[in-house]
């Protein structure tokens, strides 16, 4: 089938994606010719600028596409504007794609926030939906168009995903509130962008009339879920606040119900926002990355001590010892992968390549979210993945254990468990480009550097601790003042 899909952002974009890849000829709609241009450059489906807001615009693009489509996907954004932008894009913006398309299946994007209930009551398809404010009924009336013309309305809760998550964002960087009902916060209601992109796909390939709420599985009170977020990433719960009387789209409390969309066969990959933190191997390392870049709250540090470098820098061994010394729990992210997998790294990589390794590795470090008073050994090559950083960041105290290639060549020689240096007919040629490689990683990450050349593990694993308590009595002290 043809699809059109007004707006490729954070859901659009998906969708297009996931459409293009079962086999459906897709034409993405943005605004501006550079959007277009950009996205034309990175993607394999057509796009086109068009403003759809404009009757002529679309009129336009109707005549030079010349070819039927069969379904169409508004999911434009109004990019925060108020009840005129609304007006435009919304409204506007349907009315004009299903006048030049009327054979089209149309599917509009709407919101869960159209439901106005603040008593912590389910809503379904069938609840009333009167918004009070001028941008809920502007969403209604776009809906409207929508179902007269026999299509569909997906009414997405709130959207998170890699690089999006208000939720968290606030919260590191200190600006979160427990909004309302009695010191609980409003019941949030929530959807992975990957799953409202599915549903999306879902609906339009079914052509499902109707009305649909595309929420996940569980529904949470704000304390409820920041008392969660708190606990993994080592904060203090937020206070509470008054609703603020000039959100956008009003206050509610409400629990919606996805059980309607379910019937006809979607389901969510991440059945809740806690699902998604584990699972998603982008999701906390964007916003942990974005808090890190943005300066002006630092990034939570956790009680941990981290230890990067190269394969046999001898990250397991003073790892080992320093646990010992100050009585924290040894963690060795290769021991967690294996454990996992439930086979050898040999065989992981034998079967499923570096790039799977890398996966488990990745989601290794994940499930370290939460944990304090460890030294944590990790791969040596976990550094050269982007989405670790942020993690490792937030972990704890990062230590470089840096080592010369010829004393890691001796220390590896023996060992079958280093897949990168099987086969090799010169380690230690190919430690040093493995070093070469990394060290800009290692040097921009780590908080402390120790060449272990000229040291014993017990004088590296005391250097270990010692800077370690240092870094973390004085961040307690500033965190204290502050």
């Amino acid at each position: 089938m043809k699809v059109l899909i007004a707006g490729c952002g954070c859901v659009g974009e998906r969708a297009a994606d996931l459409l293009h890849a079962a086999g459906h000829d897709v034409i993405g709609l943005t605004h501006s010719p550079e959007s277009a241009a950009r996205l034309a450059a990175a993607k394999p489906w057509r796009t086109e600028p068009c403003d759809i807001s404009n009757r002529d615009a679309v009129t336009a693009l109707a005549a030079k596409i010349s070819t039927n489509i069969d379904a169409v996907i508004h999911c434009a954004s109004s990019s925060r504007g108020g009840a005129a932008m609304y007006q435009a894009v919304y409204v506007d913006g349907i009315r004009h794609l299903v006048a030049a398309f009327p054979q089209a299946f149309a599917l509009y994007t709407s919101s869960t926030s159209v439901y106005p209930q603040v008593d912590g009551e389910i809503v379904d398809e069938t609840s009333p939906a009167e918004p009070d404010r001028d941008t809920g009924r502007l969403l209604r009336e776009a809906e409207n168009i929508a179902l007269d013309s026999g299509g569909a309305v997906a009414r997405l809760a709130g959207i998170y995903g890699p690089g999006r998550s208000f939720l968290l964002k606030n919260l590191l960087e200190g600006i979160a509130a427990i909004e309302g009902n009695h010191g609980q916060g409003r019941l949030l209601n929530q959807i992975h962008a990957d799953d409202a992109a599915a549903a999306l796909v879902h609906l339009v390939t079914q052509r499902l009339s109707g009305i649909f709420n595309v929420a996940d599985d569980a529904q949470m009170t704000q304390r409820q879920c920041l008392e969660r977020l708190c606990a993994t990433f080592g904060l203090k719960l937020p206070g509470t606040r008054e609703p603020d009387p000039n959100r956008k789209r009003g206050w509610s409390h409400k629990r919606v119900s996805n059980t309607k969309l379910h019937a006809t066969g979607w389901q969510p990959q991440y059945a809740s926002y806690f699902d998604a933190l584990r699972d998603d191997p982008d999701l906390a390392s964007s916003i942990l990355g974005l808090v890190h870049a943005a300066g002006v709250t630092p990034l939570p540090r956790q009680p941990n001590i981290v230890l990067i470098g190269l394969m046999g820098s001898g990250k397991t061994t003073v790892g080992r010892i320093v646990t010992q010394m100050i009585g924290f729990q040894f963690v060795d992210t290769d021991h967690l992968v294996v454990e996992t997998a439930g086979k050898t790294i040999p065989e992981i990589f034998a079967e499923e390549g570096e790039a799977g390794f890398r996966l488990r590795e990745s989601a290794a470090l994940r499930s370290l979210l939460g944990r304090r008073g460890c030294v944590i050994a990790t791969g040596g090559g976990i550094i050269t993945q982007p989405r670790n950083l942020p993690i490792l960041r937030h972990l704890g105290y990062l230590v470089w254990l840096d080592a010369d290639p010829e004393r890691l060549a001796r220390r590896t020689a023996m060992n079958n468990n280093r897949p990168l240096l099987n086969g090799e007919e010169d380690p230690k040629a190919k430690l040093e480009r493995l070093l070469t490689e990394r060290k800009p990683l290692y040097k921009a990450l780590a908080d402390l550097r120790i060449k272990t050349a000229e040291l014993t593990p017990q004088e590296t694993a005391y250097g270990v601790m010692e800077s370690a308590r240092v870094f973390f009595a004085r961040r307690q002290k500033l965190e204290s003042v502050s």
